[in-house]
C-alpha cells in the first residue's frame, strides 16, 4: 500500500511539475511586487499604517484576552474555505484560470507587502513579527493555495484538451481534483486555528518588544 502511494505520488509530481513550477513562481512573484511596493507608498499612507500598527500593538499588549476568539475562527476558516472552494470552481471554468492565477499573485502580494512593510519600520523586529504572525498559519495556508492552484489549472487545462480532442473522461478526474480540494480544506482549517489560537500567542510577546522600539 505504501509502495502504491509513493508510486502514484511520484507519477502525480512528474505529471504536475511544470504546473507547480509555474504556480510557485506566481506566488513568489506576487511576494516580491508586494515588497516592492512599500517603497513605492506616499510618506502619508506610511504615517498612517504605522499608525494603526501602534494602535494594534497596544491591543495585543493591554487586551490580549478580550477578543472572541471563537468568531474570530469562524471569520479566518469562513476565509480560507471561500478561497478554496473559489478556486474549485474556477477549476470547472475554462476561462476562470486566469483567475486562480490572480488569487495565488494576490496571496503572494499580501504576505509580501506585510513583511516588507514591518521590516521597513522595526528592522529585525519587524522580521521576528513577521515571522511569528505569518509563517505559522502560512506554513499550512500557503501549500495549500499553491497545490489547490495547480490541482485547478490542471483540470481547467484538461477541460481544454477535451474540447480539443473529445476523448478524455472527466469523471475520474473530476473525482480526483475534489478530493484534492477537500484535503486542501483540511489545511486551511489548520491554518486558521493556528492563525487565532496560536499565533497571537507569540505576537503579543513581540509587540511588547515593538512598543518599546
Amino acid at each position: 500500500m505504501i509502495g502504491s502511494f509513493r508510486q502514484n505520488a511520484y507519477e502525480y509530481l512528474r505529471a504536475n511539475i511544470v504546473a507547480y513550477f509555474f504556480i510557485t513562481l506566481i506566488f513568489i512573484i506576487g511576494v516580491v511586487v508586494g515588497a516592492l511596493a512599500v517603497k513605492t507608498l506616499p510618506e502619508e499612507q506610511k504615517l498612517e499604517l504605522v499608525g494603526y500598527l501602534k494602535v494594534f500593538f497596544q491591543g495585543l499588549v493591554q487586551a490580549p484576552g478580550t477578543a472572541d476568539t471563537a468568531e474570530l475562527f469562524r471569520n479566518a476558516a469562513l476565509n480560507n474555505l471561500k478561497t478554496i472552494g473559489l478556486m474549485w470552481l474556477l477549476g470547472f471554468t475554462i476561462i476562470g484560470l486566469p483567475f486562480v492565477l490572480f488569487i495565488v499573485f494576490t496571496r503572494g502580494f499580501v504576505i509580501g507587502f506585510t513583511v516588507g512593510f514591518l521590516i521597513n519600520e522595526y528592522i529585525m523586529k519587524g522580521l521576528v513579527f513577521a515571522l511569528a504572525s505569518i509563517l505559522p498559519h502560512n506554513f499550512f495556508a500557503v501549500p495549500a493555495i499553491i497545490i489547490t492552484g495547480v490541482s485547478a489549472t490542471s483540470f481547467s487545462l484538461l477541460l481544454v484538451r477535451r474540447k480539443i480532442r473529445g476523448k478524455v473522461s472527466l469523471l475520474y478526474q473530476s473525482t480526483a481534483y475534489t478530493a484534492v480540494c477537500l484535503a486542501m480544506l483540511v489545511f486551511m482549517l489548520i491554518a486558521a486555528m493556528i492563525e487565532v489560537y496560536i499565533s497571537p500567542v507569540f505576537m503579543k510577546v513581540i509587540a511588547g518588544l515593538l512598543m518599546k522600539s
